[in-house]
């Protein structure tokens, strides 16, 4: 298995310093025989395909029309993801047991507010560790085609030379 989580885009700007890649989201959920029933499914045919523009330091030198290969580190996409969902749930789990536990009168409005203040606690919680992760969660260039030449397969061995 490959150490990379790749997708294909276009560099749709380029300037010495940075670039913009356009990365058009794919889902699987054409392939699998449960789309009708799953929420994943229906949603991606109620939203339909987006593109989403990345920000990328120059350092290729890449023009616009290349199509580029980027990469992000599989464990570093886990471990985020397993952030971003065990956090606020633990916060909004947490916060209202301890709140309850402490003052057993309480009313459960205020338990509910609680709940609610302790999800924005772990979702706060997410953004300094994800701000203390640096450029981990960044995409990196793996593999690069100049406008106008034929592709060549992406090796998933990591990224280019800089």
């Amino acid at each position: 298995m490959s150490d990379w989580i790749e997708e294909h885009g276009v560099v749709v700007t380029a300037d010495e310093a940075w670039a913009t890649v356009r990365v058009e989201r794919r889902s699987t959920c054409g392939s699998c025989s449960a789309r009708s029933g799953c929420g994943n499914g229906v949603l991606s045919e109620v939203l339909g395909r987006r593109s989403l523009e990345l920000r990328l330091a120059n350092s290729h030198r890449l023009r616009p029309g290349d199509r580029v290969t980027l990469g992000v580190r599989d464990q570093a996409l886990v471990s985020g993801a397993f952030a971003m969902y065990l956090l606020p749930l633990l916060g909004m789990m947490l916060v209202p047991i301890t709140m309850g536990w402490m003052l057993p009168g309480l009313a459960d409005g205020f338990l509910i507010l609680a709940g609610v203040a302790g999800f924005a606690l772990g979702l706060a919680g997410v953004r300094r560790w994800l701000r203390s992760q640096g450029d981990r969660f960044e995409p990196v260039l793996l593999g690069r085609q100049p406008a106008g030449e034929t592709p060549t397969p992406s090796t998933g061995r990591g990224p280019i030379a800089r």
